[in-house]
């Protein structure tokens, strides 16, 4: 945080709201944000339960004399797809009550280019300290598992498709809206300011991939604390997502390189 800091002289602006292409919208507080948060987690694991009814019951009809494959990874990829895209629609739907335009709430506006290219650079930066890390500590290293679940489903044709659309469209767009888009607009307008939200957001962001190790999960929240930089100093949730899509494609590419 504090090298981010320094590069964005965070400190002496740490109250600024997020900009915003709508003046006119009202934005929720910090508690009225958490409750949608709420509605929208609780969505989430609404429609990852229907989609467990609904693949157990098509199972059921066209496989009747055989057990349900509870591991098919094509239900999990597609049960975890639409479960997060419900997810974001809940607080797109917030954002849409917060105002006229909810693409503007959500800072779902074009970036400059100068913004494309510091928050790459960030990226950059960041693979290369993760990259020094788990060459140094390999035993920490969560390639063996990527590549691994990626072997897996190399003979499942929609498997990969699943895969490679769960990894590379909707988890950046949806966790973005959801985090970068909606927890920091309502937060940052708060009393804990955008380095509060950006923090929040960050260890909440962290926290929903727990199923990692622990170095791990420091390079996820080195990437949030990212994106949220980026995130408040652009004002354009479009261009955080363009760097997590980036980010996931090249953990993709990378995974299917060692495969």
């Amino acid at each position: 945080m504090s090298m981010i800091a320094t590069t964005f002289s965070l400190s002496p602006c740490a109250s600024r709201p997020l900009p915003t292409a709508d003046a006119d919208s009202r934005t929720f507080g910090f508690w009225a944000t958490l409750a949608w948060f709420g509605a929208a987690a609780v969505t989430y694991h609404v429609v990852t339960m229907l989609c467990g009814i609904g693949y157990a019951a098509w199972s059921a009809f066209n496989y009747p004399s055989a057990a349900i494959d509870w591991d098919s990874p094509t239900a999990d990829y597609i049960a975890t797809a639409l479960s997060v895209m419900a997810a974001a629609s809940v607080l797109m739907y917030a954002a849409w009550r917060g105002g006229p335009s909810a693409f503007a709430y959500l800072g779902l506006t074009r970036p400059s280019m100068r913004h494309v290219f510091v928050g790459l650079g960030l990226l950059v930066a960041l693979a290369f300290v993760n990259a020094g890390f788990f060459r140094l500590f390999p035993a920490y290293n969560p390639s063996p598992d990527l590549i691994r679940e990626y072997q897996a489903i190399l003979g499942n044709p929609a498997a990969l498709v699943w895969f490679w659309i769960t990894l590379a469209v909707t988890a950046p767009i949806c966790e973005e809206i959801i985090f970068r888009g909606f927890l920091m607009r309502g937060w940052s307008e708060s009393r804990i300011g955008a380095s509060g939200a950006i923090m929040l957001s960050s260890l909440l962001f962290t926290a929903i991939h727990i199923q990692y190790n622990l170095p791990t999960l420091a390079t996820v929240f080195g990437l949030s604390l990212v994106f949220g930089v980026m995130r408040w100093r652009s004002g354009s949730t479009t261009l955080t997502i363009l760097l997590h899509m980036v980010w996931n494609l090249s953990v993709g590419l990378t995974t299917i390189s060692l495969a």
